[in-house]
C-alpha cells in the first residue's frame, strides 16, 4: 500500500503591511521580528494543494492563513498522510 501524500505549493505573496516588508518592528534600538510575518517580510496570499490520490484539490477542501499554515477540510483524522512542503519561498 502506498502512502498518501499532500504537496503544498505557495503561489501568491504580498509585502507585509505591518513591517512594510522589512521583517522587523522598525525600532533600531530594539530589533525584533515582525509579529505578523514572523520576520519574513511577506505574507502568503495563495496556496495550491495536490493530493496523490485526488489530484489538485479545489479551494473548498482546504484553508490557509497568512503565515502559510494549511488546514485540510473533510479528511479522515486517523488516516496517515505525508505532507511535502517546499522550501519557504518567502525568504
Amino acid at each position: 500500500m502506498t502512502r498518501r501524500t499532500i504537496t503544498i505549493r505557495y503561489t501568491g505573496f504580498r509585502e507585509c503591511p505591518n513591517c512594510e516588508g522589512r521583517g522587523d518592528d522598525g525600532a533600531a534600538w530594539r530589533p525584533m521580528e515582525c509579529r505578523r510575518c514572523k520576520g519574513r517580510g511577506k505574507l502568503v496570499t495563495d496556496v495550491e494543494i495536490e493530493d496523490s490520490v485526488e489530484g489538485l484539490l479545489p479551494r473548498s477542501r482546504y484553508d490557509f492563513n497568512a503565515q502559510g499554515e494549511v488546514f485540510l477540510l473533510d479528511f479522515d483524522e486517523d488516516e496517515e498522510i505525508e505532507v511535502i512542503r517546499p522550501e519557504d519561498q518567502r525568504d
